[in-house]
């Protein structure tokens, strides 16, 4: 027979306790198993986190390929630009053209000549100023910044000189003012009166030296002018100064010397040839060669000035530069031509020379002539002659 426990008696103290150990101890392994795999998932929750892109662990890993998301290119953006807008058309400003005269304020770099150009005063731009702003004839020619000029409107015109009567008795004296361009010849030409007159007259030292506003005695009428050049001209002219004339040489002063005695000078001509050509090389053109047909032409008409007392380049004989060469047997093309005249006394010199043509824009632009490829230069002196000395250069292209 079995012994088992009524079923309405209450389990006893002992048996509750035994049980409720045997139950805690069964939960115990299951709570830190529990706890170890939240520990273990949290732990790979943070590593996930921390190696996301653009997390501070991300940096301390080498990654194979860059990330796409970490560089940003500006032109994903596209903005709109507003230039079309911004610039402005010239046809916005309009400057007026002045219609009277108006003052203007020279500024560092003015020149006559810049000031003529830069109000469009045309190829008398540089008289006219001069005619509208006398101060600085009176000057010598003298002008600096800051000072207020009377600048003619665009258009305007020379005033024509009253001439001189018909009748005016020959050697009559009259004043005349020098203007820029002008030299002895041209002057002389004009007046129908002798370089070598107005030399004595005036007491000219050097009659390469005169100045814009200087106020020479002219005799007048002294010689008739001669109206056209001789048939044997050609249609190339020698350049000469600006208001030059090209009529004929005045007929030599009484009492020059026929019988003079050109001395040469062979270091002289040497030394101007070094000068020219090395312009010529710095300008980016060809040197010249020196051809002895167009070196006798240039001595031929240098002696006739000499021994006759004038500067001119036509020669008493109505000859030009074109057609002097043509007598030596040099068929050109083109034929320009360069003197200079000055006193051994008052310093002579190639460096003279040419430091004189280079400040004259006729006489350079034949030194820099591209189109020349042969020269002669010719020098004559006779301290006992007018002008004592001369250079002559003919530049020229067969």
């Amino acid at each position: 027979m079995l012994n088992r426990t009524p079923p309405n008696k209450p389990p006893s103290t002992t048996n509750v306790i035994q049980s409720y150990r045997k139950r805690r101890m069964q939960r115990g392994p299951f709570l830190l198993y529990g706890a170890i795999a939240l520990i273990v998932i949290g732990l790979v929750l943070v590593i996930v986190w921390l190696m996301g892109p653009n997390q501070p662990f991300d940096a301390m890993f080498a990654t194979e390929t860059p990330t796409a998301t970490v560089t940003f290119t500006p032109t994903s953006t596209n903005t709109p630009t507003t230039t079309a807008t911004i610039t402005e058309t010239p046809t916005i400003t309009f400057t007026p053209t002045p219609s009277e005269p108006f003052p203007y304020t020279l500024v560092e770099g003015d020149t006559l000549q810049a000031v003529a150009e830069r109000f469009n005063l045309g190829p008398d731009g540089v008289l006219l100023l001069l005619e509208y702003n006398p101060i600085i004839v009176e000057n010598n020619g003298v002008y600096f910044v800051g000072q207020t000029l009377i600048v003619p409107p665009p258009g305007t015109s020379l005033s024509t000189p009253t001439p001189l009567p018909a009748n005016i008795a020959r050697g009559t004296r009259i004043d005349y003012t020098v203007l820029p361009g002008d030299t002895l010849a041209s002057i002389a030409a004009k007046f129908n009166s002798l370089e070598a007159e107005i030399v004595k007259l005036n007491n000219i030292a050097d009659a390469n030296a005169l100045q814009a506003g200087q106020t020479l005695k002219i005799p007048v009428n002294l010689v008739t002018a001669t109206p056209t050049l001789p048939p044997t001209s050609t249609s190339s002219p020698t350049p000469t100064l600006p208001g030059q004339s090209t009529q004929a040489a005045s007929t030599p002063i009484p009492g020059g010397t026929t019988t003079c005695t050109p001395v040469t000078n062979e270091v002289f001509i040497t030394d101007l040839l070094k000068l020219i050509n090395d312009a010529r090389t710095a300008a980016g053109l060809p040197a010249l060669i020196v051809n002895q047909r167009l070196s006798a032409a240039s001595n031929a008409h240098a002696t006739d000035m000499l021994c006759n007392n004038y500067l001119s380049p036509i020669g008493l004989d109505g000859s030009t530069a074109q057609t002097r060469v043509a007598a030596r047997g040099y068929a050109a093309s083109v034929v320009v031509e360069n003197l200079f005249a000055l006193h051994p006394a008052f310093g002579m010199s190639p460096r003279a020379a040419f430091d004189w043509w280079n400040r004259n824009e006729a006489y350079r632009s034949n030194i820099l002539n591209p189109n020349v490829t042969e020269v002669g230069i010719a020098y004559v002196s006779d301290e006992k002659t007018l002008f004592g000395a001369y250079f002559v250069v003919t530049f020229a292209k067969p």
